[in-house]
């Protein structure tokens, strides 16, 4: 089943709209309040109903019309188990009928549909994104079922079914339970089995009470049933009082029909003579008008003077329109030529600005030529000058870029000597410091006591043995030592200093910066040469443009006219040129001039019965065309004029031919109903309706009596009907004299049962007993009901994965296997879990897969069960922007996926993607935004509030219930 067209008369913001589906795949492109959700939710009120008022379980809005009396539409769907069909729902009726327009019995809606209800079509035909979002509050240990349930019947509600379903029963029944509603009633009848097996032996009184009360029941019994047959003679005999009046109104009626005569009238008789009576009046007053027609147009014709005048002068007017095409060219190369004159006298004129010469100075002769021949050599040796000044001017640069690089390179020089003298001036401060006297000091003192003490060991004449004259040694040698050591450490660091390569390397560029010196002198006066070379060019070349300028002026030019371009292009013969084009134009212009006044000549009588207010030649020729124009608009105006006379009178013939015929056929009608006129015809007419009206009050009132005719006729009058009536009421009162007592009696002995039921009567109990009896029986029904249910939906899953449909499992595969690029290229089920193959055959549990993955394999597996599904029932699939969240690559390859299966299965696609709205062709698109006929809400307008209230109020009532 396909959908063809959407055709709403009014469903929310959509009146009066068409929508022609694709057969394959259709997108709805639009943002949101585009009317995609009103969309969606007209294909569903139409096909399964629209929402109530109160309740709406799949649907959140009815889209009521505002602007619309007509809430509704119709579908026309393709490929039915009887070809196609169109739905039509509104809310006052629900239609069913071919494309042929034979209409059907609105119980083969359900088979048309393969009974779907609204909530199995939105559970396995319908996508949207809350579905792919409920996958992230799915839990791991969950997520196995989820997918098992979604693998095995393409949803996961009959899981979710089944898990409430044991929930319930738990809530009903626990083999070990106290709380739960069955085991509760269970301990309560052994209770009322033990207190009915106490109150056995207490029944006599109780027996002999409910005997006497099942006697007087039979007597009430009898008395009711005598009552019954009593009431129901009443309400026979009060309908047939009812309908007497009927009988009466029916022999009256038959008294009138026989009182009056049918006559014999054509059927269509009536209507014919009317339509040609108005006919005859119609074309009498068209008559009137066409003759007022004639008049008007004699009238006007008299009044027409260029007709007359036109016609007269016809082979006239055909020579001064086609002289006059002729000068509309004479006039057009006289403007041309002249225009040509003037353009020529402006060059003329430019030359001699550009050029900077007297036009009246100027020769065209060899002696001038002569002078030119003079210039060019003036300006070859001007040439020859500046060339000669310029080369020596690049020569003197380049000498001056050569001195100024050896000055740049001699300042270098002399910077990098500055550099080189502070480090000699630092290395010199380092050696001052690392050759200090203080480095004496320890070596001196050492020795000057070592000195001491042997000085003083001598003087004493002490032995050579003690120990302090050989400390005085050590010491003394030691202060030597020390002394000679930075002797040669100072003599070392003065010899690194005094041989040091800087002070070569200062020396060598102190030379270098000498030579560079030098150079930069000899190029300062070769320098100078050429400056003094330059000065005495510029002297010749003044003599030579001095020169120049005098033959300027003897050949005719300004002494600031540029030579080189005097020479080249010579101004002075393109003047010449330009004055014998010119003479040229004017002999033409005389010869085009005398052509004029000829014309005009020959135009002079139509000017004279039509005269010009400017008589230059363009005016006059479009005044000549505008007259000729306004004389063949009177001569049509006229012409017209006449064959609307003429059309006007034999119009008026034929409306007589038609007036005498329609007589004759009003003269056939009398004849056939044998009348005179019209009004004894009107009289007939009236007669045979009043018989027919007639007619139909018998046939009314002998359907009220149908049933009755006999048992009225039989009576003899209203009277003796009223009577039996009331005898009848009066023994209905006697009955009910008699069943009061009866009635008292039972109820004083229901009080006495009563208050000896309250006692504890066995009757008592066991009456509750078998209330208890009976509530449990009920409670097991529930419990087996609900658990034979949930036992049939887990033996469901089971069974679908120990005997997976083949063609299902390899849907899912190729689906997963697009969707997720070749990475994942096998789907496996069994009895306990679901896992997916990768290319490298590693499989994976669903939880072990990430969300974006997780989507994918959800969306293969609901396709697939749909598409396997197709054989019992063939849906269309609505999706409602599922895929917004999917990115670039993944949407990708599910739009890919969507136009596969488009080929077997209609898809709907609601979104406002834009990568969407680029793949798919623009023959499968729709966009909502374009259409003219949608007028988006305003929030300031009263339909807005009026609709956003609803919606609060319906949000309210559906939370509340």
């Amino acid at each position: 089943m396909r959908i063809k067209t959407l055709d709403i008369y009014g469903y929310g913001r959509w009146i009066n709209q068409k929508f022609d589906i694709n057969d394959d795949i259709q997108l709805f492109y639009g943002r949101n309040e585009s009317g995609k959700s009103t969309l969606q939710s007209f294909i569903r009120s139409i096909l399964f109903g629209f929402p109530s008022r109160r309740k709406k379980v799949n649907q959140p809005n009815r889209y009521e019309p505002k602007n619309s009396d007509v809430y509704g539409g119709r579908i026309l769907l393709t490929e039915t188990i009887y070809g196609d069909v169109w739905i039509e729902r509104t809310d006052k009726e629900l239609k069913l009928y071919t494309d042929s327009g034979e209409e059907l019995a609105i119980s083969k809606l359900n088979e048309i549909l393969g009974g779907l209800d609204e909530s199995l079509f939105d559970n396995f035909y319908a996508f949207n994104l809350a579905n792919l979002q409920e996958l992230a509050n799915v839990g791991a240990d969950q997520l196995n079922d989820y997918f098992l349930s979604i693998g095995t019947l393409g949803s996961d509600k009959f899981l979710s079914i089944s898990k409430d379903l044991e929930k319930q029963t738990d809530e009903l029944f626990k083999p070990r339970g106290v709380k739960p509603e069955l085991n509760r009633l269970l301990n309560d009848y052994d209770l009322l089995s033990e207190q009915a097996n106490e109150a056995k032996r207490n029944t006599g009184r109780y027996n002999d009470l409910t005997r006497r009360r099942d006697q007087i029941d039979v007597v009430i019994k009898e008395t009711n049933q005598q009552l019954n047959q009593v009431e129901q003679d009443i309400r026979e005999k009060d309908k047939l009082i009812s309908r007497y009046d009927t009988y009466l109104k029916l022999k009256a009626t038959e008294k009138a029909l026989q009182g009056l005569v049918f006559t014999t009238i054509p059927e269509n008789a009536p209507k014919k003579l009317k339509d040609n009576v108005d006919s005859i009046q119609n074309l009498e007053e068209e008559n009137i008008a066409l003759t007022e027609r004639i008049s008007h147009i004699q009238n006007e014709l008299g009044q027409l003077t260029r007709f007359n005048w036109a016609n007269n002068h016809e082979q006239d007017r055909k020579k001064w329109l086609a002289h006059t095409e002729q000068i509309k060219e004479v006039q057009t190369k006289f403007e041309q030529t002249n225009q040509r004159i003037h353009e020529t006298n402006e060059s003329m004129t430019q030359l001699a600005v550009k050029g900077q010469f007297y036009p009246e100075k100027i020769e065209n002769s060899q002696a001038y030529e002569e002078k030119v021949e003079k210039g060019l050599i003036i300006q070859t040796k001007l040439i020859d000058s500046n060339s000669e000044i310029e080369t020596i001017r690049i020569q003197r640069k380049m000498l001056l870029e050569q001195r100024k690089n050896l000055q740049n390179k001699s300042a270098n020089l002399r910077q990098n000597v500055a550099k080189i003298e502070n480090q000699r001036v630092n290395e010199e401060e380092i050696l001052i410091q690392n050759t200090r006297l203080s480095e004496y000091f320890i070596g001196l003192t050492l020795l000057v006591v070592g000195l001491i003490v042997v000085f003083f060991n001598l003087v004493n004449e002490a032995s050579m043995a003690n120990i302090i004259f050989w400390l005085g040694v050590f010491m003394t040698l030691i202060g030597i030592a020390s002394m000679s050591y930075v002797f040669i450490k100072h003599r070392n660091l003065m010899n690194e200093f005094n041989n040091s390569p800087v002070l070569d390397r200062a020396n060598q560029l102190k030379e270098e910066e000498k030579q560079v010196s030098e150079q930069s002198r000899e190029l300062g006066t070769e320098i100078n040469e050429k400056e003094d070379t330059i000065n005495e060019l510029e002297e010749a070349k003044a003599e030579i443009v001095k020169e120049q300028n005098h033959w300027l002026t003897e050949i005719g030019f300004y002494p600031t006219a540029d030579p080189e371009w005097i020479l080249k292009t010579n101004p002075v013969k393109s003047y010449f040129s330009e004055m014998e084009k010119r003479e040229t134009y004017e002999a033409e212009l005389a010869k085009l001039a005398s052509q004029i006044e000829d014309w005009k000549d020959a135009i002079s009588p139509l000017l004279e019965r039509f005269p010009a207010k400017d008589v230059t030649t363009r005016v006059l020729i479009r005044h000549v065309e505008e007259v000729e124009a306004s004389l063949i608009q009177a001569q049509q105006r006229g012409n017209s004029l006449k064959e609307r006379l003429v059309e006007a009178r034999e119009r008026i013939e034929k409306n007589k031919g038609k007036i005498d015929a329609r007589q004759v056929e009003i003269q056939d009608i009398y004849n056939k109903t044998d009348v005179i006129n019209r009004l004894e015809f009107e009289q007939r007419v009236s007669i045979n309706q009043e018989i027919e009206d007639l007619t139909n009050k018998k046939e009314l009132y002998k359907e009220q009596i149908t049933g009755y005719e006999d048992d009225l006729a039989s009576i003899e009058s209203k009277q003796s009907l009223n009577e039996s009536f009331h005898e009848s009421e009066r023994e209905h009162s006697i009955l009910k004299g008699k069943l009061d007592p009866n009635i008292r009696e039972r109820a004083n002995l229901v009080v006495e049962i009563q208050q000896l039921e309250q006692d504890g009567t066995f009757q008592e109990l066991s009456q509750q007993l078998e209330n208890k009896k009976t509530e449990i029986l009920e409670v097991i029904h529930e419990w087996g009901t609900k658990r034979l249910a949930m036992d049939m939906i887990n033996q469901t899953l089971r069974k679908g994965l120990d005997n997976p449909v083949n063609e299902m499992n390899d849907i899912a595969d190729r689906i997963f296997n697009i969707l997720s690029f070749s990475r994942y290229t096998q789907i496996k089920m069994n009895k306990k879990d679901i896992k997916v193959k990768q290319f490298s055959d590693v499989l994976f549990s669903p939880h072990e897969l990430s969300q974006g993955t997780l989507e994918q394999l959800y969306v293969a597996l609901r396709l697939a069960f749909v598409i396997s599904a197709q054989r019992m029932i063939k849906m269309p699939i609505i999706i409602d922007d599922a895929f917004v969240n999917f990115d670039e690559f993944r949407k990708t390859s599910m739009y890919k996926v969507l136009q596969d299966i488009s080929e077997d299965i209609q898809v709907l696609f609601f979104t406002f993607d834009q990568q969407a709205n680029e793949t798919f062709h623009p023959k499968f698109i729709i966009n909502l935004e374009e259409i003219n006929s949608i007028d988006l809400p305003n929030e300031n307008t009263q339909d807005y509030k009026e609709a956003l209230v609803e919606s609060l109020e319906a949000a309210k009532e559906e939370k509340s219930e």
